[in-house]
């Protein structure tokens, strides 16, 4: 089974975070600082969250057996990156030794020369789902796309203007769901056109909307109970 795992999955794996702190002392009278190992263990949840993280242990042993092939995107690895707030962090978790493969992005923005901030900007994620993926016509979309095979500087993929071909599949999955949602649509489009089976997430209200939509879509949306349920 083909599942991509969302980032609010991969947090509920932290066991623990390792970081650097200022430490202050004094040495013969005079005031000194240095930097302390501090480790910040994660302390049981008392909601429902519990119930889905008691759960990854089992999903973990599935991949190392095989079971359950994971992957993720940049989009989600740049999720990962703006929420880094423990100083220098080292995380221990559930995954550690899990290697996750990488999907093609429907269309990569880092085409367009973007700086880290901007590319992991989650406001900038979501004016590029308002401003270039919902806006458009579908005339627009394939003048675009033409306009691309003219360009000498930057290309699409085949993959890519597949996708762009198929952006109402985008379109469907955002209707219903607040902006804030949207990289949560993109994530789940992402895996769609990539043939993956299950997007794994704990965003209750993201799952609740696709479920009501009913989107003519192969890719499932589940939280991690819901896979063990399957797979058991």
């Amino acid at each position: 089974m083909r599942v991509l795992f969302d980032h609010s999955v991969r947090q509920d794996a932290i066991r623990a975070e390792h970081g650097f702190m200022q430490e202050q002392d004094e040495l013969y009278g005079k005031p000194y600082t240095y930097l302390k190992l501090h480790t910040r263990v994660r302390p049981p949840r008392n909601d429902w969250r519990q119930t889905e993280i008691d759960c990854l242990p089992f999903i973990a042993r599935l991949i190392n057996e095989g079971k359950i092939l994971p992957f993720t995107t940049d989009e989600l690895r740049a999720e990962e990156f703006r929420a880094l707030k423990y100083p220098s962090p080292h995380l221990e978790d559930i995954f550690t030794d899990v290697k996750f493969e990488r999907l093609r992005p429907p269309l990569d923005r880092s085409k367009w020369g973007l700086s880290i901030d901007q590319y992991c900007s989650k406001e900038a994620v979501i004016s590029y789902c308002e401003g270039f993926l919902l806006s458009p016509s579908n005339q627009r979309v394939e003048t675009f796309i033409q306009e691309m095979r003219r360009n000498t500087r930057i290309t699409l993929s085949e993959f890519e203007e597949r996708c762009l071909c198929r952006l109402n599949v985008f379109k469907d999955t955002c209707k219903g769901i607040d902006r804030i949602h949207y990289p949560d649509a993109l994530h789940l489009w992402t895996a769609e056109e990539n043939g993956i089976d299950v997007f794994l997430t704990v965003d209750k209200k993201f799952r609740n909307v696709i479920e009501r939509q009913k989107i003519d879509i192969q890719c499932r949306v589940l939280f991690p109970f819901g896979l063990k349920s399957e797979l058991s």
